[in-house]
């Protein structure tokens, strides 16, 4: 009895995970997947600032930084995509992929065509080494800081 009421109990933990459902459409973001798409859009933010500012006119060697900053925290950034995957799946359904093809697409390009000059060169660098030196934490309230497309683009739930 005490093994049966451990996987029901598990077992209803594994539904109610809205990030990995996909059950109907909510019409919503939860509060951690809005939490993943800015994890999401900063960490591309950065890699395309590294981008931009790592060569010729600016040469900031960004991109060595990024490339550090990609392999430590690999993990953290696949779960997000994960997370924000499964909102993706349970809002689009069928056309999911599609979507956040064209999602991230939209976004790449908005970060690439960010008018790059010594102050981004050098807040980018400034934020990737910040990084390296207090991890994730750092990076996740970075995330909270910018101005909120998120929370324009995705309802939030509740």
């Amino acid at each position: 009895m005490k093994h049966l009421t451990t996987i029901l109990v598990l077992g209803s933990l594994l539904l109610v995970q809205p990030a990995f459902a996909a059950g109907k459409p909510q019409g919503c973001f939860t509060q951690a997947e809005i939490s993943a798409e800015r994890l999401v859009r900063q960490g591309l933010r950065l890699r395309e600032g590294a981008n931009s500012c790592d060569g010729n006119p600016w040469n900031y060697h960004t991109l060595s930084l990024w490339q550090d900053i990609d392999k430590r925290f690999g993990a953290q950034f696949a779960q997000q995509t994960k997370i924000r995957k499964g909102a993706f799946v349970r809002e689009f359904d069928k056309d999911a992929e599609n979507r956040i093809t064209q999602w991230d697409g939209r976004i790449v390009m908005r970060y690439r065509g960010v008018s790059v000059d010594d102050i981004y060169c050098t807040g980018i660098k400034n934020q990737l080494t910040e990084m390296q030196k207090s991890g994730w934490a750092i990076f996740k309230k970075r995330a909270t800081v910018a101005p909120d497309d998120v929370k324009f683009m995705f309802k939030p739930c509740g």
